[in-house]
């Protein structure tokens, strides 16, 4: 590839990308029905031919902005995870990530659970998810199983404890929307303290 082609290529993943994140704002502020594809061009400063340009449809932008941010949520959590010298700690990290999303997923979960149930691609859009989850799911048992193994952690059902705990997270992030006053940080901290005891193997 040439020097101005790599150039353009440049310029036109940064554009997308400023697109992305206008878009999640947009649709995570105004809901994904009451937004516009041209409220997200006036907050991404582009126009809405720019947008078609990118993305065929609303939908497909919606989509895209969700795997977007999902997948920098994986990248700044595996990157995390590779400095942690025990189980424990690690699993301490993947918690805060797991916080963090809470907090995020004040705009996020609604935004999905919208589009999700009101979408003529259910099934897709179902299959999507699920597969972010078990991906997700995946990351936290094998923790779990290391802390395990190497004799950190006693034996447990690393898979279903993984889920439990991804469900404990969307709870939290459910109740932040009813109770807005709830203590996020305090109520993760009293988890994963009463969580590593659990785990521990020592007596």
């Amino acid at each position: 590839m040439s020097e101005p082609s790599s150039k353009r290529e440049q310029l036109r993943q940064e554009r997308r990308q400023q697109i992305l994140e206008a878009a999640l704002a947009v649709f995570g502020q105004k809901g994904f029905h009451a937004a516009n594809v041209s409220d997200v061009a006036a907050r991404a400063g582009v126009s809405q031919g720019t947008i078609y340009w990118y993305f065929d449809s609303k939908e497909e932008l919606l989509t895209a902005a969700l795997l977007s941010y999902f997948a920098d949520f994986e990248k700044d959590m595996l990157s995390q995870l590779q400095a942690q010298d025990s189980a424990a700690a690690t699993l301490r990290v993947l918690v805060g990530q797991m916080e963090a999303f809470a907090s995020d997923a004040t705009g996020l979960f609604p935004l999905f659970m919208e589009y999700w149930a009101s979408s003529q691609q259910r099934a897709e859009s179902a299959q999507l998810w699920s597969g972010l989850l078990t991906e997700f799911k995946d990351v936290i048992a094998g923790v779990i199983q290391e802390g395990v193994d190497a004799g950190e952690f006693r034996p447990v059902d690393a898979e279903n404890l993984a889920w439990s705990m991804m469900a404990a997270y969307d709870g939290l992030a459910a109740y932040t929307l009813l109770l807005p006053d709830l203590d996020l940080a305090a109520a993760s901290q009293a988890f994963i303290d009463a969580l590593i005891a659990g785990l521990s193997a020592e007596v």
